[in-house]
Formats: C-alpha cells, sequence, structure tokens
C-alpha cells in the first residue's frame, strides 16, 4: 500500500514550483544511465592498455556508481547489477589492483560479453555495446608517479 503523506512537499526553483510527486518522471532511467556507463567503461578499458591504474580504477569505479544509482531509481534491474558488479566488474577490478594487464583484458572481455547477455535478458537484444576502437580523445591516459606531499597544484 502506498504511503500517502500528510501534507506536500512542494520545491520552488526560482522558476516554478513543483511537488515530490512530480520528481519521478524526471530522474534518469536506464536509457539515461548507461551511456554514461559505456564512456566509463571505455575509459577503463584504455586507462588498463595504458598500465595507468589509478585512473582505470577510477574510471570503473564511476561506472559502478553510475550502476548502483541505475539499479536505486529502477529496482526491477538491482539483482541483475549487483550480480554484474559482484563478479564481472568484480573481476576487472581485481586485475586493475594486481596490475595484471593479461587478467584485465580477459576479465573486460568477459565483463562486455556478460553486459550484452543482461540486454538479452532484459528483451533489448538490439543493444549491443562493444568497445570503441580509438581512445578517449580527452583524456591523457598516460600513466604518472604519485608524488606525496602535495597540497595544492602549485606544489608540482
Amino acid at each position: 500500500m502506498k504511503r500517502v503523506p500528510a501534507h506536500e512537499h512542494v520545491l520552488d526553483t526560482g522558476k516554478g514550483e513543483f511537488t515530490l510527486d512530480d520528481l519521478g518522471p524526471l530522474l534518469p532511467g536506464m536509457a539515461e544511465i548507461m551511456p554514461l556507463v559505456g564512456s566509463r567503461v571505455w575509459k577503463c578499458y584504455y586507462a588498463g592498455q595504458a598500465r595507468n591504474r589509478p585512473l582505470a580504477r577510477f574510471q570503473l569505479n564511476e561506472a559502478v556508481n553510475l550502476l548502483e544509482k541505475g539499479a536505486f531509481l529502477r529496482p526491477k534491474y538491482a539483482d541483475s547489477v549487483t550480480a554484474f558488479v559482484e563478479e564481472e566488474m568484480a573481476a576487472v577490478r581485481d586485475a586493475i589492483e594486481a596490475e595484471d594487464w593479461k587478467g584485465f583484458e580477459e576479465a573486460f572481455d568477459a565483463m562486455v560479453a556478460a553486459a550484452n547477455a543482461y540486454h538479452d535478458l532484459y528483451d533489448k537484444s538490439f543493444l549491443r555495446w562493444k568497445l570503441p576502437a580509438d581512445p578517449p580523445p580527452d583524456l591523457d591516459l598516460t600513466a604518472r608517479a604519485v608524488k606525496g606531499g602535495l597540497s595544492r597544484p602549485s606544489d608540482l
């Protein structure tokens, strides 16, 4: 049974007002979230190819966060997202942490295959993610030595 609040909350954006009930349709669905996940996974792959462990780790973590947000907003996907994160994405994470770049490649390929199998499971067989042929042009993927004790860019 749906709980009905004793009063209605109204949000004022300065341009107009809306209620909390108005928020539902404004929240992103998987069709909006998954391209963001794909972008993070693409960057993760090429960061791994560049042996840039911090960047690969960061991009994978961001992809996980986006998937978890999607599962929260669209609960019908929660069990599948949890399994995917705990199995396929965890294998990629483990390879990154171990700097096992051959294992990374294998785990990444398995992750992509599993992602596409989930598309099949949810009657979205027409969605087939594939790794873009080129690295992302918006990031320098070069691995850098971590400098200790830096607190601001001027310390470089």
